[in-house]
């Protein structure tokens, strides 16, 4: 039995898309009894800071994602099984576990080619149930409404019983401690432009869901956690329709899960505390490792770039006061398409991240990132600080660290990745309005070291400009991201 208001060090969210056999080869997994499935991506979790595994259900179909083309591995037998055997794996080492169920998937809209290859068949079956017309497919791809064709509309009351059915039917089939709604995955619920005059519509949803489950809790004699994971500020979740704080003010959730994980320094966790604060729930940001796939592929070709990265964003979290972390898509670096990345280097961080003491003087790698971070559910994100473009007056950027910021033994290199410009038109940057010395620049990248005592923990005030005209430059210089690195004896 656990209990509710329990703090957990790390939550991990495990996809669970290892049970099927294409997946698993993907990922050089070798499964062929229940415990090589266990030991592909659960037991690495067991004796770390993981507290809670939450086991990904699905979509909402039945079976999960209408299980087109998805093979179970024959010793599983069936998705049904294959939750039951993490759930009595986990127990076993006294892990709470939750199924998680995605509100409303889409990665059909750029999977698919029509709506019978959808992954639940229920918008085949009911095109009249979804958010746009089966021809949005082919506008630009730029535009949100090309994918919203695939997305359910909880305008509808039809759309939400069918969820509901579907909590209480999953929830009531597995031994789970737990329950979480992912609004994440993705962003959209509601026709665009009446999300907020919906947003009753969902309170509502959330407070049958709460109902359902604390029925199934009451005949197992036990306490039921009811999450939800929203996006990256109060503000943004209500623009798209989740009133977060009515949930909040009603008692409807007992564990708050924030952020889409893609833009971890604009995330308004400050925000999301205190509501926490204000009505006694937990806040837990989302720390989604695949953000940093491109940081230790394709800017520092370097392994330890992605650790840091992820040390930097919980240390940047704990700083902050958050009760714990969401560890999101950590598996997905094992994947051959990805990496791979080795077993070891991969799991290290579940050994670190969830206790902010032994982060102190291990190297790590902040960022001010740019707005294609965020991917296409930027809508679900705050507004990011770049790209800009530079000219003679200082543009301010915000840059938050952790506690590194305060530590004499850190070493600060700051790297800049740019695009045009010219080798004759310097560039200079200050900190915390310090000047700092001129950087040195190889090809796209400017580089400098940080002067001892100028970076302080939390927020950080970086300028930055160029000894040019960006309207009479013909190629002017645009910064599209800028890189943190703390060190303390080793190299990015």
């Amino acid at each position: 039995m656990f209990d509710k208001h329990r703090q957990r060090r790390v939550i991990y969210n495990d996809d669970a898309d290892q049970r099927y056999a294409q997946f698993s080869a993907s990922y050089g997994y070798d499964i062929t009894d229940e415990q090589s499935f266990i030991n592909a991506r659960t037991t690495p979790t067991f004796n770390t800071h993981v507290d809670t595994y939450v086991w990904c259900v699905g979509n909402g179909a039945d079976p999960p994602w209408g299980a087109v083309g998805h093979s179970i591995h024959p010793c599983l037998g069936s998705n049904e099984r294959a939750a039951d055997v993490i759930v009595a794996a986990c127990h076993a080492q006294g892990m709470e576990v939750w199924g998680s169920l995605r509100m409303n998937d889409i990665h059909d809209s750029f999977m698919a080619a029509s709506l019978a290859e959808t992954s639940e068949p229920i918008k085949a079956e009911h095109p009249e149930y979804l958010l746009a017309p089966e021809r949005n497919r082919d506008l630009p791809r730029e535009l949100i409404e090309q994918h919203l064709w695939s997305a359910l509309n909880f305008a509808r009351p039809e759309v939400r019983r069918y969820r509901l059915d579907y909590i209480e039917r999953n929830a009531a089939a597995h031994d789970f401690d737990g329950y979480e709604l992912d609004f994440t995955r993705f962003v959209w619920c509601f026709p665009p432009g009446q999300e907020r005059e919906c947003a009753p519509l969902m309170t509502d949803l959330i407070s049958q869901a709460r109902a359902r489950l604390n029925a199934i809790g009451a005949r197992r004699q036990r306490p039921y956690t009811f999450a939800v994971h929203v996006l990256d500020s109060p503000e943004v979740s209500l623009n798209l329709g989740l009133d977060v704080e009515a949930w909040l003010q009603e008692g409807l959730i007992d564990v708050l899960v924030v952020g889409l994980g893609y833009m971890p320094y604009v995330l308004r966790l400050d925000e999301w505390l205190a509501l926490g604060r204000r009505y006694g729930v937990p806040v837990y940001p989302s720390v989604n490792t695949n953000t940093y796939t491109g940081w230790w592929k394709e800017h520092f070709q370097s392994v330890a770039a992605f650790q840091e990265a992820v040390r930097a964003s919980s240390a940047h979290f704990w700083q902050q006061g958050a009760d714990g972390l969401y560890l999101f898509n950590l598996f997905c670096q094992e994947d051959r398409r990805l990496g791979p990345m080795s077993a070891d280097d991969l799991y290290r961080p579940l050994n670190e991240i969830g206790d902010p003491s032994l982060l102190v003087g291990l190297d790590k790698l902040y960022a001010i990132q740019p707005t294609a971070d965020s991917g296409f559910c930027q809508q679900g994100s705050e507004a990011a600080p770049l790209p800009i473009v530079l000219d003679q007056v200082e543009r301010k950027l915000p840059l938050h660290v952790g506690p590194d910021g305060g530590d004499p033994h850190a070493r600060w290199t700051l790297h800049i990745l740019t695009t045009g410009g010219s080798d004759i038109a310097p560039v200079w940057l200050r900190l915390n309005h310090t000047l700092l010395p001129e950087p040195t620049r190889e090809g796209q990248w400017y580089r400098l070291s940080v002067p001892p005592d100028v970076l302080r923990p939390g927020a950080n005030q970086l300028t930055i400009w160029c000894q040019a005209d960006a309207t009479a430059t013909a190629d002017p210089l645009i910064v599209h991201r800028v890189f943190a690195a703390a060190e303390y004896g080793g190299a990015v």
